[in-house]
């Protein structure tokens, strides 16, 4: 009893320190210090180069050939992820019936989860506040890394698959560039510069030719954290609107994307690590499980704002009460995985 409090409290404090980041970018659209525009500015910034450099200088300086072998359950993990997701969306629609005009909301919120802009974060907190990562510095870039695998796969299906259901396109019209998201080059350049030592020796070494702009990378990766978060609170920041979004359409997705997704994540890395297929490794076991127990991804709101404007007001509403109800079920998901995987 005395450690699943612990683990509690400790799980509480990661979550905490998140939502409180968030709460200011809120604050700041509320007092009109930034407006909409302004936030529609800095997401582009994220996603165009912020998240890009951080993606590229944690690969680029951290992965080598060894770890491959740990890596090939995110992409794997992450297939399965979007297209049950998908698959549970439809049910939900079916079994709730919302409103027609938030129909693929509905089925969107439930399939595609925010796996970059707050697990990255997160599993930062994480690192740093449970002590059993304490004697591990590289504890948060591996972290980082990880999640990175992960968004190679999810990123370019949520703005292919994803953002075809927003904007009620057909697969068939999907771009071939749709498929490399700025994150993604990112990622994959990180790769390539991290497994290439003649790239990794020029890129990161001090005295490499290319290593200025591998710092210069690196602190505008430095400013990805904070203005995610701040960028998260300020989309949230209208709160709900009645009349959008039945109460029986938010409690499914409640309950789909936060509850039994994780749920299911826990069986799942059970499994693997009991048949030995992954390591026994408690931040990589971790990682998954909240991959899969984050809340729908904001990136939908946007979607809405540039192809379907009928949506973007229920959507901000419900992806409100799905993060409120995000800041528990959270904290009791990444304690439940310390408490099995620890």
């Amino acid at each position: 009893m005395e450690k699943i409090i612990e683990l509690l409290l400790y799980s509480s404090k990661a979550v905490s320190s998140i939502i409180l980041i968030s709460a200011a970018g809120a604050l700041l659209v509320r007092f009109n210090v930034i407006n909409k525009d302004a936030l529609r500015t800095l997401g582009k910034l994220v996603y165009f180069l912020m998240l890009p450099c951080l993606l590229f200088t944690n690969l680029a300086a951290s992965i080598n050939l060894q770890q491959l072998g740990e890596y090939w359950i995110f992409p794997v993990s992450c297939v399965i992820h979007v297209f049950t997701g998908i698959l549970a969306g439809s049910l939900v629609v079916k079994l709730c019936r919302p409103q027609p005009e938030m129909a693929v909301g509905v089925a969107a919120a439930t399939a595609f989860s925010n796996t970059g802009y707050l697990p990255i974060p997160l599993m930062i907190a994480v690192t740093q506040v449970f002590p059993c990562f304490r004697n591990d510095p590289l504890a948060g870039d591996t972290a980082v890394a990880y999640i990175s695998v992960f968004l190679v796969g999810y990123s370019p299906l949520l703005w292919t698959f994803g953002h075809s259901m927003i904007a009620g396109r057909k697969i068939g019209e999907i771009s071939f560039r749709q498929f490399f998201p700025p994150p993604v080059i990112g990622m994959l350049f990180g790769v390539a510069f991290g497994l290439t030592p003649f790239l990794k020796e020029m890129t990161c070494s001090n005295s490499g030719l290319l290593n200025p702009f591998y710092k210069a990378a690196s602190i505008i990766a430095m400013g990805t954290v904070p203005c995610a978060l701040l960028l998260l609170g300020g989309n949230l920041a209208d709160g709900p609107v009645k009349g959008f979004v039945s109460k029986r359409s938010i409690f499914s997705v409640i309950l789909t994307r936060l509850i039994i997704f994780p749920a299911l994540a826990i069986l799942f890395v059970y499994l693997l690590r009991h048949f030995g297929l992954i390591p026994s490794s408690l931040l990589l076991a971790l990682v998954l499980v909240v991959e899969a127990g984050s809340p729908s991804a904001t990136n939908l709101i946007v979607m809405a704002s540039l192809s379907n404007h009928k949506l973007e007001t229920g959507l901000s509403t419900l992806l409100f009460w799905v993060y409120l109800a995000s800041i528990f079920t959270l904290t009791i998901v990444i304690m439940t995985a310390m408490w099995i995987f620890g």
